[in-house]
Order: structure tokens, then sequence, then C-alpha cells
């Protein structure tokens, strides 16, 4: 398995976490055209407001890239407000293993 994995760990505010969560699956859509992506997953803790995107990009460069192109068309801002607090990003530049079904 190559490439990068980056987590973000949002904590959502608790009115606009349906929403968010809706908004997410029309957003990965145009994440997918992005160059260096390999995959994204966004899942949901229930009962709570905790979101987590799980991406696997080429390179972190891949992924800097793409933050910067959402930032610049003002998407980060937007998503921003709607937070409890600012995500949690970690980069897990190594793969341990791994095995698809």
């Amino acid at each position: 398995m190559s490439g990068v994995v980056i987590t973000l760990d949002l904590d959502v505010k608790a009115d606009l976490v349906d929403a968010v969560c809706d908004g997410v699956a029309e957003m990965i859509k145009d994440t997918a055209k992005r160059p260096g992506l390999i995959d994204i997953r966004v899942v949901r803790q229930p009962g709570t407001t905790r979101v987590l995107f799980v991406e696997r990009w080429e390179t972190e460069q891949a992924y800097g890239d793409y933050i910067a192109w959402r930032t610049e068309r003002g998407d980060m801002d937007g998503f921003a407000a709607s937070l409890n607090a600012p995500p949690v990003m970690t980069v897990w530049p190594a793969t341990v293993a791994a095995i698809a079904a």
C-alpha cells in the first residue's frame, strides 16, 4: 500500500453535523478529481458530533496542494465555521500492514 495517509478529526457543531455530513458527500466528488488522491473515506461516530476523514494521497505535498486549492476557493473558512474546535490532522507516512477484501 503506497502513499501517505492523512486523518482529519473534526468536532462539528451539533446543529450543523447533519448538514456537514450531507455536504461532504458532494464535496469529495471534487476531491476525487485532485491530482495525487488515491482514496478518501469519511466516517461519523454515531451519537456524537465527530467526523473523521481518512485520506490516502500519493505524497504529503499532493495533500498540501489540495488544501491550498480548497483554501484559495474559500472552502476552508466556511468549513472552519462549522466546527467547535480546530480540526486535528495527523499524517501517517508509514503503512505497517494492510489488506483489501
